[in-house]
C-alpha cells in the first residue's frame, strides 16, 4: 500500500539548542496523509491574534506555547529567549497561574483529554495543525492529569506524533495553556 505525503501548512517549527554563544535550530513541517479527514480543521477555530477559541470544545488556547512569544507581522510564534520554554510538571502547574496572555488570569495546564483535542492525527511532525498552531515544536507537552502509576508520574503528549504517555514528572517538557472560553 502506498500512502502519498503532502506539506500541510508553510508555518514553521522550530527546535533549538544553546552551544556556547551559537543558536542552533531546526525547522520541521507537518507531513499529512492525503485523503485522510483532518480532526483540527482551521473552520473549526476562531483565530486571534495570540489565542484561538475552539467552537467544538469551548476552549481557549495559547497560539504559542510558553517561551514562545506572538509575533503578529509574520503571524507565528517565535522564541523568547527571556522565559522559560521546558519545564518539569510542578514547574509547568505553577507557570498556568503566572499568565495574564490576553488580559486574561485563568489560564491553566490543560488535562490529557483537553490536549489531546488539538492533536491532527492526519499529520506528524508536528501533528497538529499549523494554520492554527504554527511553530509548534514537534515535542513532548504536559498535562494536567496525574499519572496511573504511584505518585511521580503524569500524562504527556508528543505532538511529533500525537502519542500519549505516562511519564516522571522530574523531565523537561513543554507546556501550552488552556482557559475556558465562556
Amino acid at each position: 500500500m502506498f500512502i502519498q505525503l503532502k506539506r500541510c501548512q508553510r508555518s514553521l517549527s522550530i527546535t533549538s539548542l544553546f552551544c556556547g554563544a551559537f543558536l542552533f535550530a531546526s525547522v520541521s513541517h507537518a507531513a499529512c496523509v492525503n485523503g485522510l479527514r483532518q480532526e483540527t480543521p482551521t473552520s473549526r477555530f476562531t483565530l486571534q491574534a495570540d489565542v484561538v477559541t475552539d467552537t467544538h470544545t469551548g476552549l481557549m488556547w495559547q497560539r504559542c506555547a510558553l517561551g514562545q512569544q506572538w509575533q503578529t507581522e509574520k503571524s507565528r510564534c517565535n522564541l523568547n529567549l527571556e522565559q522559560q520554554r521546558l519545564f518539569t510538571w510542578p514547574q509547568a502547574l505553577e507557570a498556568s497561574k503566572a499568565s495574564p496572555l490576553g488580559g486574561y488570569s485563568d489560564w491553566r495546564l490543560p488535562n490529557k483529554n483537553e490536549l489531546a483535542s488539538i492533536v491532527e492525527r492526519a499529520c506528524t511532525g508536528p501533528a497538529i495543525n499549523e494554520t492554527v498552531f504554527p511553530s509548534t515544536t514537534a515535542a513532548e507537552f504536559w498535562t494536567s492529569t496525574p499519572g496511573r502509576r504511584e505518585g511521580g508520574y503524569a500524562w504527556r503528549i508528543n505532538f511529533k506524533t500525537g502519542d500519549i504517555l505516562n511519564i516522571q514528572t522530574d523531565q523537561t517538557y513543554s507546556v501550552r495553556l488552556v482557559r475556558d472560553a465562556q
